[in-house]
């Protein structure tokens, strides 16, 4: 029998695209079937009973409590609301399997099963912004404050808060609540790399094998296309940075619902032969991509622990990006790369050329990603939460 319920509105395989689906991911890697999954499905897998399902070559209980079309479009109920009331819905089902440790990353998640009767939770905050600030439904956004309070009075519930942040990003987070949740409840915990998948390849190769050979730097950036992942400044940056590389070529690896802004953005710069948007691409595409590259950008403006920033610091790149939740810990400054944090497009096409000089792979790159792999993920778990201290791959 599995010792913990890990709940993600995922399918725990590969959508939706994203650092938390990647977590699951490398939880499952660590700890295996010892891990019971309540997600969503994306395929014929029925919904509202434990069944068992086949991940990687290892069979998993699994409970689907909703199921969810795979497409990079805006629903037209939030995911979100789907997924917190399909989790309540099935309350009775999810629990029927005895089992009373809970892991989750999601807030909805969270905010539906805090009153269940629980032995323990524990809490993985993916990072310290409130995502309705932002929303893509602006109606939503009126409801920030209701949002809040409802998070971190399921907060209180949480035996364990790990935070997928750095030091001012998680006390960023403490003062939205108010004086109900101190910085001292939360331990940073940041988010993993596989550097056996993530690796340097040889950048001619992947280059030929991808289509992308001829002269000129590449620049690859990687996650959804939203205003959240600031899109618009880096094709703002490439822009000014083909002033001084004319050959140089832009690369998206990844869709959303800007995806058409975006388009019409590249044609309005002149840019429609020197971008490139790719989709969404399995882990194994997404490594040549990053190893095809000269440079990784990262324009967002929050991010948790930047999955996206960590695949390629393991794959050697140099990374410039904005100043978010860990690029600081990521990114030495001259040697790996740089964190602008004006987001002037010029100072970021700068910064780009750069690090054009730069060996590859960078050895600073390497060294950082390698403090963050994977293989240290289950024993550092452990220490922190002594439900899965035991847990051993049935």
């Amino acid at each position: 029998m599995p010792d913990v319920l890990l709940f993600e509105p995922c399918n725990f395989a590969d959508f939706p695209v994203g650092g938390q689906t990647s977590f699951c991911r490398q939880m499952m890697s660590a700890f295996g079937n010892r891990l019971a999954l309540v997600g969503v499905s994306t395929d014929g897998t029925p919904v509202g009973q434990w069944v068992n399902k086949r991940f990687n070559g290892l069979d998993y209980y699994f409970f689907a409590f909703g199921r969810r079309t795979v497409s990079s479009s805006k629903p037209l109920v939030p995911a979100r609301v789907t997924a917190l009331l399909n989790i309540i819905r099935h309350r009775k089902a999810i629990m029927s399997l005895g089992i009373r440790y809970a892991f989750t990353q999601s807030p909805e998640t969270l905010m539906a099963i805090h009153g269940w009767p629980w032995d323990s939770i524990c809490y993985m905050i993916p990072g310290d912004a409130n995502p309705l600030r932002m929303a893509r439904y602006r109606w939503a956004r009126p409801f920030t404050g209701l949002y809040d309070v409802k998070l971190f009075s399921a907060l209180k519930r949480a035996d364990v808060i790990l935070a997928c942040a750095d030091g001012p990003a998680i006390e960023s987070f403490a003062r939205r609540s108010k004086g109900l949740l101190g910085p001292d409840r939360i331990t940073p915990f940041p988010t993993r790399v596989d550097t056996a998948a993530f690796t340097p390849l040889s950048v001619r190769e992947v280059r030929q094998k991808l289509g992308l050979d001829g002269p000129g730097p590449i620049v690859v950036t990687c996650g959804r296309i939203n205003g959240v992942k600031g899109w618009n400044l880096v094709v703002g940056a490439f822009h000014s940075f083909r002033r001084l590389h004319p050959a140089a070529r832009l690369i998206f690896v990844g869709d959303g619902e800007d995806r058409p802004a975006l388009e019409k953005t590249i044609l309005e710069q002149d840019l429609a032969g020197s971008v490139l948007l790719v989709g969404f691409q399995p882990s194994g595409k997404v490594v040549k991509y990053l190893n095809a590259a000269s440079v990784l950008v990262v324009g967002s403006y929050k991010e948790g622990w930047s999955v996206a920033m960590l695949e390629g610091l393991a794959c050697g790149l140099p990374v410039v990006s904005t100043d978010v939740s860990g690029a600081r810990d990521m990114i030495v400054e001259g040697q790996n790369g740089f964190v602008v944090s004006n987001r002037d497009p010029g100072q970021f096409a700068s910064a780009m050329a750069q690090t054009l000089v730069w060996d590859r792979p960078n050895p600073v790159s390497l060294s950082i990603a390698e403090k963050y792999s994977l293989v240290n993920l289950r024993d550092d778990l452990c220490r922190l939460w002594p439900p899965l201290s035991c847990a051993s791959v049935l």
